[in-house]
Order: C-alpha cells, then structure tokens, then sequence
C-alpha cells in the first residue's frame, strides 16, 4: 500500500508567518465545548483561531472578526463580525468550516495542522496552511491536493449479485469465510530505506486493526549509521473514544472526526479491511461489477467495493479468485492526490490468509511503478486492545525534501 511515512514526516514542518493579523490569544490546553463561546484569551493559541469572518469571507469580502462573538469548532476557533454570521456558520459549521479539521491544505488530513491565520479559499472550501510554502504549491496546483469524497456506486441487481460473487471467489482463495471471521486482529510491518537530503533512513511502518474502530499506525525513523538518539517515531491511533497523532517530540494532538475519518479509510484500504467487511452487516458492504478483462496474463473481474463511505476498484482472477489489483484515489510519495493502481506481487499464506504482502504502486495510466517492500503479516484472534504508543523524543525529526 502507498505509505503515509511522508505525511508523518511533515508534522515537522508547521510554520508560523501569518497571512492576516489574529485576535490576541495565549496558548492554552483548556478543552471548550464546540457549542460554546470560548474565551479566546484563555482556550486557543494563536494559530488556532481564525481572525477573519468565514461567513463573509465565502461571499468574496475579507472582515475582520470580533473575538466576543466567536465558535469553536473541530479544534479550531472563529471570530465573526455579528452575531448574525455566527449563526449562519453554527447552522452549517461544514460548510464555512476549514476543511480536515484545519489539516495543512497541501499536506492533506494526515499530515501536519495548517495555521488558521493562513487560510485559502478553493472552490468554495475553506483551508489552513502550515507554511507560505504550502499556500504557493497549493494555489499552483490546487486539485493536486484537494482530496475528494468517495462516491457511493451504483449498479444493477446483476451487477451487484456478479460483483459478491468475485468478491466471494476471492475470500475462498484467500483462506474461505471462516477463517476469515475467526481473524479479528490484523498486523503488517514492513521496512524501507529513504533519502532525506544527504541522510538516508530505514522507515519502518507497522499497521495494527484490532476491530473496526481500533487501529494503530507506527512509523519509526532510524539513521543508518546514526547514534542510539536518532531513532524518531510517530504513531496515529483510533480507539473508539478517541483519535489521535504523536509525533516524536512526544506532542500528542488529538484528531477531529473528519480527520479521524481520513485516518480510518486508508487503513480500510487494506485487502484484510475488505475482506472483514463483507461479513460485518454494520458496514453496508457492497460490491459492484464494473468489467471486466486481462491483467497480466489472468482474466479479471473489475469490481468496485464501497463500506463506511470508503470505495476501492479491484481486479479479481476469474479462475483462482486471486486478486490481481487494487485501485483508489490517494496520496503519493509527494502528497499529491491521484488515482493510483496497485499491483499484488507476493501473498502470505498458506498458513494464515492469503493477503498481499508486496505491492508495485503506479499512478493510473504509468506504465512503471514503484515495488514496496515486503510486508510480515499477521491475523489472529480478538486480543485486548493495543496500549497507547510511546514515542521516542529525539532533539528533531527528519524533514522530508
């Protein structure tokens, strides 16, 4: 699967010179309800308060915001010039809203939070950067950051009934439905080296699912041929009652929902995710035949697969049941969003599920991709869920180029 170790890596990279002059605030970990007027001197720094009226701001004019009437809202606070935009933003708070929870626009929800003093509209849609950077790369190319919603499919009863069916063909060749339902828990760790400026870096990523809302990604930097210090890792989890990042100085920020989602539909890219969702009711599991044909010597089924607002293409063998190939829009190495294609090299199994354990990425249409590295995998039984991450605390994380 495409990584996130870049998103991660950039959690490094928050900057500070604001587009607008914002309200006067301290920092503060004083959490405030989303319904109430917080007081900004004492709730939010800074760079989590919007000094400018978002209401008006949609309607092409720039006013400045009064910190006595203001929101907050996903972690973010915001001024309005009366009462009556205020009003206006709590009746729809998603759609004046900054986008992902006030993620970095160009980094995307995963990657660092953007300032809230440096925000940028895009068709309609309101986004913080974390850096002047981000802003420029983003206004040049901006539909190369802007990561849309997943679209419900839609098809005939023929061509959902043929879509189960590959899907069905798949879990058989995968390790059938039993083993299937009895593999509660899923692990996968892999290592990589990269390049960051003149260093090079073995990143080790390692995915847990204990259920459908517990999981846990872990990246941890090591320096090849660097001292005990520099080790850095970052881990983002999603328990059912909370969602949060760690980065490696050991700063702990909790997501908001939108960026919790963002979160949970990367790791439901997983061949194990899907696999589990077709025998979890909860999930509306669907799939959809879209086509069909040949992909590296096999004849496919291409099926679309949609659960929990999450949507994947898969290519299914028609003979073995094997899958051939995954596809979903993502992020790439340089956190642009494309559509991407994924072709299974290497499987695990038999003694455990028949998962992919290497995969070749390409962007759609590229004729050469990317081979990852091998993955170990591991499925087993319901098991308590995985105890907080403790992240090391290094005097700096890697910045990525």
């Amino acid at each position: 699967m495409p990584t996130l170790a870049a998103l991660f890596a950039t959690l490094a990279l928050q900057g500070a010179a604001p587009a607008a002059p914002a309200a006067q605030a301290t920092p503060a970990t004083q959490a405030t309800p989303p319904d109430r007027t917080p007081d900004l001197a004492t709730v939010l720094p800074l760079e989590r308060t919007m000094p400018v009226d978002p209401v008006i701001l949609q309607r092409g004019t720039v006013a400045a915001g009064d910190p006595r009437i203001s929101l907050v809202w996903e972690g973010n606070a915001y001024l309005f010039a009366s009462e009556d935009t205020r009003e206006i933003f709590r009746n729809d708070p998603f759609k004046y809203a900054a986008q992902d929870g006030g993620a970095c626009g160009r980094m995307g929800p995963l990657g660092g939070l953007g300032d809230a003093r440096r925000y940028g509209l895009q068709d309609g849609l309101l986004y913080f950067f974390a850096s002047d950077d981000c802003l420029k790369s983003f206004r040049v190319e901006p539909k190369k950051y802007m990561e849309p919603q997943d679209i419900l499919p839609v098809g005939s009863p023929e061509q959902q009934e043929a879509g189960l069916a590959a899907i069905d063909r798949w879990v058989a060749w995968a390790g059938g439905k039993a083993a299937i339902k009895a593999a509660a828990t899923y692990s996968q760790t892999s290592t990589r080296r990269v390049n960051q400026g003149k260093d090079q870096w073995d990143v080790t990523e390692a995915l847990e699912i204990a259920g459908p809302r517990t999981m846990r990604r872990i990246d941890t930097w090591r320096k090849v041929g660097g001292a005990a210090t520099d080790v850095h890792v970052y881990a983002m989890e999603a328990m059912p009652e909370r969602a949060t990042i760690t980065s490696s100085n050991g700063k702990v920020t909790e997501l908001a929902p939108s960026r919790r989602k963002a979160f949970e539909r990367t790791m439901n890219r997983l061949p194990y995710a899907i696999l589990r969702a077709r025998y979890r009711p909860e999930a509306g599991f669907l799939a959809i035949k879209t086509g069909e044909g040949t992909l590296g010597g096999a004849a496919c089924d291409y099926v679309q697969t949609w659960f929990e607002g999450n949507s994947t293409y898969l290519a299914i063998d028609k003979a073995t049941g094997r899958l051939v190939q995954e596809g979903h829009i993502g992020r790439d190495e340089s956190l642009r969003v494309s559509p991407l294609t994924l072709d299974v090299v290497a499987e695990a199994g038999p003694e455990a599920l028949r998962l992919p354990t290497q995969w070749v990425t390409s962007r759609t249409g590229e004729k050469e991709g990317t081979k990852g590295p091998v993955a170990a995998i591991t499925v087993g039984p319901a098991r308590p869920a995985p105890a907080p991450a403790q992240p090391s605390q290094p005097p700096q994380a890697p910045t990525p180029r």
